[in-house]
């Protein structure tokens, strides 16, 4: 253990005096607290014997619940691996699939603040506390540590998706070492450096950062997320000399504090890296440096790898003092961070990689005998690792070129290509080329639905003065097919949780824009010359465009020639058409528009004055947005129409209720909760509580409904008005639909001493409580008689209770938690369906509990039960969705107590949510994880059609009388959709 440079008898020996972890809390004054090693060498040596004394085992793995770092967090993170375990860091809140990421990652253990974050995924173990702060550690029930045994793992880490399907990496501490013994030779790292932990505890260069200081008794600067993102920033940097960063959050600081003060000389800044995307043009960093930089005191690099070799390959330092060295103002990836770092690239051709040497392009592998990670999608073959010399490479998925001098330049993603009218664009690379002549960051876009290029430029507040000029430089020197579309400029680029551009979101961004949602032929035309052609403001009107046409005095309006002559492409004429003639009433007017675009004798003004005259088609604009995200199926029985959406500013898990087929209420993470017309999406009432809303709203009268809260409260408001009428507290989260029965409201909740309760719904005077099983109420209660109510908890007990007294009637317990709520089989002597996580669906007596039969699915089970009783009570079909990918139909045969697979249909992802019917029962609507809707033949489960909401999707679908869909959306709306067969 001694070896290591997290070993605490190391740290103790050597540096116990030094300063090791600066603290920042956010406030007006970044208030700092530093600890020194010993201190923190003391609470890990507590945490250890509190792991020991639990019996907590080592050479496995311990997950750590975490969003930011804080001095607990590297408390906590010393602890687990000077146990012998290794960590895995995951941050409950964001992320989906907790359940199987945990078991993929080969931990055991949890280690969380929140209990409310370990009660659905596993068993609590102890409390402890560091820092005075209380952590809980819980057991897994299933984990994959069999799979990475004997492998010496020091974390794992799961890859974000952005480029790819995410992945498991684990990795020894053989593979990471080498990064931190290069990098701290090369950057010369002292104990007397500060270095930043800005990298988020999901993405693997924070151990870089966390390891580098614990190699060599330098100091680290934590702060909140907030505090990270740089608020205050000056503050926070200003001590720091090693600063490891992403390019879009290094830009977050500003030009005017990156070159006022990062890069003063009197700043403590002493080695900046820029890595996880493409380095910055050489004029943006010019546009960073203050006339008297000094390149000796400041040293910048290009810093490239990949979580599949994690972290870092290659390291180019730059040097802006002689940056005429960078032909075509390409800055290179730079050298192998160590000798056991091998490149390689393969061409398009399959061409052998060992022969690729000089000139080349394709894309780069990495390899090493010694850095190898295990991942299990591509290590399954367990006999590879009897050979420790053999070389493992892996796949980048960037494609790059190599000069003739054996540099190789980074070109961008494989998967980012697109083919424009055949001819084949690389985006990334047309966004390196752009940035030279824009000199600021610059993302490409490609709008497949509409086959738009479109550029995104960034672009300060101040600084919107040469954007003509902009638009000049690319009609000069970019190509007719690299033309753009549409030209965008953006003040702020969304990034993603590790500090990247987030290309999905800024096309949405720009796609969602409410400008889109008026447009018209004409309109969108005059935009494309005012943004890309570098028009003026155009004129709006046929009068305005006459009297414009003589004005002496008019500027670069040149409305008199043709759209060719006016330096419109080709390229853009047929994206014009196809954009606008979507607009267009009449097809004939669309091939007319082509036809005016393409000739020199048709004038703009010509153009201008035709598209003002022409119908528009009111459907298509209305509905301009939602033809991006509708997909109807190719086996088109059902048509799904867009009817409108509804933002609630935060995600929508909670599942919508329909009241009377008009009112139609949900609630979001944002804590509002919303009435809406069912046919229009206009708002009734609007309803802001105190914390989250998951629970479904349950309509009482014509004035009322109830609702229960994260904050343990359930509301009675007034769906009209929106005023709360009561509020009672149950001292638990509740996230289970309640029921109203015989003048009683009986409902679950997350309570410790008591999770079911029963209210008089008059006086709402409690009539009872009671606590069953060990752990909280998820799913909705069943009514199995008009005395009876059936209520699952998560520890797998469900039992019958009398709502008049609340004596339990009979009691069972499954082997995993139930978040399902079961349904009742309504036959001769009448039979419950429930669903364990497990996969396990039963089926049992519902006056006793007593089971019958069972079956079991392919995967775990969240979903409710929906069950369709034909007229005879012969057989039951049972419905639900699976974490499997697939949507399940049972047939179960009552007289002969069987049940089988009738049928099962593929969805793109988990399906968590409760299967509705539509069409008369004849019809299942189901939604994935991803977002995937579907409709699905009840009889013989075949497509009928689908929509794709380009969302994910935690809520269950319901269905109006007049087959109008209703479901909630993690992208913060509330969509309602028309199925028109």
């Amino acid at each position: 253990m001694d070896k290591y440079c997290y070993s605490v008898k190391r740290l103790s020996k050597l540096y116990s005096n030094n300063p090791f972890i600066w603290e920042f809390e956010t406030n007006p004054d970044l208030t700092r607290q530093i600890y020194k090693y010993d201190q923190i060498i003391r609470e890990v040596m507590v945490c250890l014997d509190i792991f020991r004394r639990e019996k907590i085992k080592s050479f496995t793995g311990i997950s750590l619940d975490v969003r930011g770092h804080s001095a607990r967090s590297c408390i906590l993170l010393l602890s687990i691996l000077n146990h012998g375990c290794h960590f895995y860091c995951i941050d409950f809140k964001t992320t989906n699939n907790i359940s199987q990421k945990l078991k993929d990652s080969g931990a055991e253990y949890v280690i969380s603040k929140h209990i409310q974050n370990m009660d659905e995924i596993c068993t609590t173990h102890a409390t402890f506390k560091v820092l005075n702060h209380t952590y809980f550690i819980g057991i897994l029930p299933t984990s994959q540590t069999s799979i990475i045994s004997n492998r010496n793992i020091c974390y794992t880490i799961c890859t974000s998706g952005s480029t790819g399907e995410p992945k498991m990496i684990h990795v020894p501490y053989e593979c990471i070492y080498p990064n931190i013994k290069s990098l701290c030779s090369l950057l010369k790292i002292n104990e007397q450096d500060v270095i930043f932990l800005g990298s988020p505890p999901t993405f693997d260069p924070f151990v870089v950062e966390f390891f580098m200081a614990l190699e060599m008794g330098s100091s680290l600067v934590v702060a909140t997320n907030t505090a990270i993102r740089f608020t205050n920033s000056v503050q926070l940097l200003e001590n720091i000399t090693i600063l490891q960063t992403t390019p879009s959050l290094f830009r977050l600081l500003g030009i005017q504090t990156i070159r006022d003060f990062v890069f003063q000389t009197t700043s403590s800044l002493r080695c900046l890296l820029l890595g996880g995307e493409k380095f910055p043009s050489p004029q943006e960093i010019q546009s960073w440096l203050p006339e008297n930089f000094q390149h000796d005191s400041k040293r910048i690099f290009n810093i490239y790898g990949i979580t599949e070799y994690s972290c870092w390959a290659t390291i180019h330092e730059y040097q802006p003092t002689v940056s005429s060295k960078y032909k075509e103002n390409r800055i290179p990836l730079g050298t192998p961070l160590d000798e056991a770092t091998i490149l390689h690239i393969s061409n398009d051709e399959g061409a052998d990689k060992e022969s690729l040497n000089g000139v080349c392009k394709g894309e780069l592998l990495i390899g090493s005998s010694i850095r190898r990670c295990y991942i299990p999608q591509y290590d399954n073959d367990k006999d590879k690792d009897n050979d420790a010399n053999e070389i493992i490479f892996r796949k980048t998925g960037d494609l790059v070129e190599r000069d003739e001098g054996g540099q190789l330049f980074y070109i961008g993603r494989i998967n980012n290509c697109i083919k424009r009218l055949g001819k084949r664009i690389c985006l990334d690379s047309l966004a390196s080329k752009i940035e030279n002549l824009s000199k600021t960051q610059a993302i490409c876009l490609w709008d497949d639905h509409h086959t738009k290029l479109i550029f995104c430029l960034h672009c300060d507040k101040e600084d919107k003065g040469n954007q003509s000029d902009t638009q000049n430089q690319f009609k000069t020197h970019l190509e007719g097919f690299e033309q753009p579309d549409q030209i965008e400029y953006v003040e702020h680029m969304p990034l993603n949780q590790h500090g990247k551009v987030d290309n999905k979101k800024l096309l949405s961004k720009i796609l969602e824009n409410p400008a889109n949602y008026k447009k018209t032929p004409l309109s969108v035309f005059q935009n494309f010359l005012e943004q890309v052609m570098g028009f003026q403001q155009a004129p709006v009107t046929t009068t305005q465009i006459k009297e414009e046409a003589t004005n002496a005095k008019r500027i670069k309006r040149n409305l008199d020639v043709g759209f060719l002559q006016a330096g419109g492409t080709s390229f853009q004429a047929l994206s014009l058409a196809t954009e606008i003639g979507e607009l267009m009433y009449r097809p004939e007017e669309q091939r007319q528009f082509l036809e005016m675009l393409l000739s020199s004798e048709v004038s703009l003004i010509d153009v201008m004055e035709f598209l003002e005259n022409t119908k528009p088609n009111e459907q298509t604009t209305r509905e301009y947005k939602i033809d991006l995200q509708s997909l109807t199926s190719l086996n088109a029985d059902y048509k799904i129409k867009f009817l409108w959406r509804s933002d609630l500013k935060k995600c929508v898990d909670a599942s919508p209720t329909i009241f009377e087929n008009e009112y139609i209420a949900v609630g979001s993470h944002s804590h509002i909760l919303k009435t809406l017309n069912a046919t229009t999406g206009s708002e009734i009432s609007h309803l802001e509580l105190s914390e989250r809303i998951e629970c479904p709203v349950v309509f009482v009268s014509s004035n009322m409904a109830l609702v229960g809260c994260y904050d343990g409260l359930l509301y009675g408001f007034n769906f009209n008005t929106s005023e709360i009428l009561w509020q009672i507290s149950v001292n638990g989260m509740i996230k289970a639909k309640p029921v109203i029965m015989d003048g009683r409201i009986i409902l679950g909740s997350y309570g410790e001493d008591y999770n079911i309760f029963a209210f008089d719904l008059r006086s709402l005077n409690c009539l009872w409580k009671l606590k069953l099983g060990s752990k909280g109420i998820f799913s909705s209660p069943l009514w199995l008689s008009d005395t009876l109510v059936l209520f699952c908890s998560l520890d797998g007990s469900y039992a019958s209770i009398d709502i008049t007294n609340g004596s339990i009637k009979w009691k069972k317990k499954l082997d995993s938690p139930i978040f399902s709520t079961p349904a009742l089989v309504k036959n001769t002597r009448n039979e419950v369906v429930l669903a364990e996580v497990k996969g396990r669906v039963i089926i049992c007596i519902a006056e006793n509990g007593k089971e019958i039969t069972h079956f079991q699915a392919d995967g775990n089970i969240f979903s409710s039960i929906t069950l369709l009783q034909k007229d005879s009570l012969q057989s039951t079909f049972i419905l639900f969705g699976c974490h499997d990918g697939n949507l399940y139909c049972l047939k179960y045969n009552a007289p002969q107590s069987q049940i089988l697979l009738h049928w099962k249909f593929a969805l793109n992802s988990a399906v968590y949510s409760t299967p509705a019917l539509a069409f008369d029962k004849s019809i299942v609507v189901a939604c994935s994880i991803k977002g995937q809707l579907v409709l699905v033949d009840t009889l013989q489960g075949q497509i009928k059609g689908s929509y794709d909401f380009k969302a994910e999707i935690f809520s269950s679908p319901c269905v109006s009388d007049s087959n109008c869909i209703y479901v909630g959306a993690r992208d913060n709306f509330l969509y309602a959709l028309q199925v028109l067969q």
